[in-house]
């Protein structure tokens, strides 16, 4: 089976693998343009496009991956010079490439989005280029204010945005998320343009939710909270018209009930249909029950995960089961889950379930055979009359990708006869028909050239 070859569907420019673009560059050199004319002016702008194109960083199916984005920043800073240099050619390659450069902007260091909001602020239609923003960076306490204008200033000049994601990253002190959030959403423009925010809650759950109806078009919303016995728990009603996807990331703690009870009262969701909750408190059903009882009926997808179980744990197959009867009745029209498993492999009956996605610790799969569904005995598929197709995905990748990686890697994505490679600094990833998972270099290589071979 010959692996297609990538391309790169999401172009994305990451700020911080640009040599010039420091806290001290003029932005504005960075697209001066060799004006004398030559035969690059001759080439057909399709295949202009395609040159854009190649010179592209790799595909950033994993930017929600801190991990995976700092890791490799030697490589894409290589192919962003390239590209850069592609733009600046002539002003014909300019009029074509600009929009490859500034099309989806990731952010991975402050410095760099102060350059930007410059940049945008001295060239507005450069700012009406950008469509897509990605804010995951380090803000201490003295960068708080000047980072949330920087944001602020930026959103003004780029009418075009359609999505932008905020993860900042409280070092040291994530106590002041919910100080930074409040100086956000007293911006003039940010509060209704941020559609992605993942923000890290301790001890200040009440406080922050209070904050949350400012931002409008929210649709997707990660809390990473720690709850204390006796911190205050949500009460004021609270509608995201548009939120479509809900993740929480929580610690146990013996109260947890009260706080999921609080938030299923307190929350108005009318377009969520993604759930993903991760914890080590998972076995305990009871727990998340009242957001599915609330929720579950608009559900398409839905994760659950204990993250700490990995190929290091030695009891992974005596695992409790978790608790999927009463979760998929209460979600008559989930089309896609994803859960860690426990052995044997036990899914309750349902009418409309489509695919299965299990993570599974690496000494389970064996990618020779692509065994993908042999965990799961027949009589428990035939159980499940809409299925699709059931996904083995490797444990040790949840500390690249996280809970997120079935939405950001589909399990359709690939065809009964095709394999995708990805290929990282940090990270050789494949996906097989039935299996995603971690590849060894020599394996790698082996399947590029065969693939190279095949073209050929």
């Amino acid at each position: 089976m010959d692996p297609k070859p990538l391309a790169n569907p999401i172009s994305t420019l990451t700020y911080d693998q640009m040599p010039d673009m420091d806290g001290n560059a003029d932005c504005t050199k960075t697209h001066q343009i060799l004006s004398s004319a030559h035969i690059a002016t001759e080439i057909p702008v399709e295949i202009l496009c395609i040159i854009m194109e190649l010179a592209m960083p790799p595909t950033q199916h994993f930017l929600d991956s801190t991990v995976i984005a700092r890791d490799n920043r030697s490589s894409r800073s290589c192919l962003l010079q390239t590209l850069r240099n592609n733009v600046m050619v002539c002003r014909y390659w300019y009029n074509v490439g600009i929009s490859f450069l500034y099309r989806h902007v990731v952010v991975l260091q402050s410095k760099h989005l102060f350059a930007l909001a410059r940049a945008v602020s001295n060239n507005r239609s450069l700012g009406e280029i950008i469509l897509s923003l990605h804010l995951q960076c380090y803000v201490s306490v003295s960068q708080m204010a000047t980072v949330s204008m920087a944001v602020d200033s930026i959103l003004a000049a780029t009418p075009n945005l359609t999505k932008f994601t905020l993860v900042p990253i409280m070092k040291r002190q994530p106590f002041l998320s919910h100080e930074f959030l409040r100086l956000v959403a007293l911006k003039q423009n940010t509060p209704s343009r941020i559609t992605n925010l993942h923000f890290r809650i301790n001890r200040t759950l009440k406080d922050t939710l209070n904050l949350v109806p400012t931002f409008t078009y929210l649709t997707a919303f990660h809390i990473d909270m720690i709850i204390g016995e006796n911190d205050e728990l949500p009460t004021e009603h609270l509608h995201l018209a548009f939120l479509e996807e809900l993740h929480i990331t929580w610690h146990a703690y013996r109260h947890d009930m009260n706080a999921f009870s609080a938030l299923a009262e307190a929350l108005s969701l009318p377009s969520l249909r993604r759930l993903l909750l991760t914890s080590q408190a998972l076995e305990d059903g009871m727990v998340f029950e009242p957001l599915l009882r609330k929720f579950g009926h608009s559900l398409h997808f839905v994760s659950l995960i204990r993250p700490y179980m990995n190929d290091r744990y030695r009891f992974y197959d005596f695992r409790r089961p978790l608790p999927l009867t009463p979760l998929l009745s209460m979600c008559p029209d989930l089309r896609h889950l994803a859960t860690d498993t426990s052995i044997p492999i036990r899914i309750p009956a349902h009418a409309h379930l489509t695919w299965v996605d299990l993570w599974a610790p690496r000494r389970l799969l064996d990618p020779s055979e692509q065994s993908a569904v042999t965990l799961m005995p027949h009589k428990e598929k035939v159980k499940l009359p809409s299925l699709r197709g059931v996904r083995l995905l490797d444990m040790s990748l949840f500390s690249f990708s996280g809970a997120r990686t079935p939405l950001l890697i589909p399990p359709d994505m690939v065809g009964s006869t095709e394999s995708v490679i990805w290929s990282y600094s940090s990270l050789d990833l494949r996906h097989d028909p039935g299996l995603l998972y971690r590849q060894e270099v020599n394996e790698v290589d082996d399947v590029l050239a065969e693939s190279l071979e095949h073209r050929l």
